[in-house]
């Protein structure tokens, strides 16, 4: 309320309401009866601008509403793209430590690890492979141990 009204209830004979209130509570009934006053302004011009001022409203709303929505979606990707991130490491480092204590209780039990297999495997192959070599340039030495059988 300003201070014209108040000497105005004052004159009247009327008790002035805000009077009686203290502090924070006066404060809190004065801000609450400007922003009353701000709403039936706002509505009073609004009927006098008619549908135009409403049209400007939706437009400066749409507007708003857009530019909200394209920040928060380039915000949104760049955190997901900061979990995935984030993500991918933790699981590399929970994969190496298990690998390295699995390939630690293996050794510990005597077992071959994927990379003891593997060179097996390769070894296995070039001796069949020298085999089959041999076999092929000494058909005679085959044949001959076939009859003496």
């Amino acid at each position: 309320m300003s201070d014209e009204n108040q000497n105005h209830n004052e004159k009247d004979g009327r008790a002035n309401p805000l009077k009686a209130l203290t502090g924070a509570s006066r404060d809190i009934r004065k801000y609450t009866h400007q922003i009353w006053l701000a709403g039936l302004g706002a509505f009073a011009r609004a009927e006098e601008e008619g549908s135009g001022f409403f049209d400007a409203l939706v437009e400066a709303g749409r507007e708003v509403e857009k530019q909200t929505k394209d920040k928060t979606e380039s915000r949104v990707e760049e955190i997901k793209e900061r979990v995935r991130h984030h993500t991918g490491e933790t699981m590399e480092k929970m994969e190496r430590a298990f690998d390295d204590r699995l390939n630690k209780a293996l050794s510990r039990l005597g077992l071959p690890n994927k990379r003891e297999v593997e060179e097996l495997e390769q070894r296995v192959q070039e001796l069949t492979q020298a085999l089959d070599s041999a076999e092929e340039k000494a058909p005679t030495a085959k044949r001959s141990r076939k009859k003496g059988e």
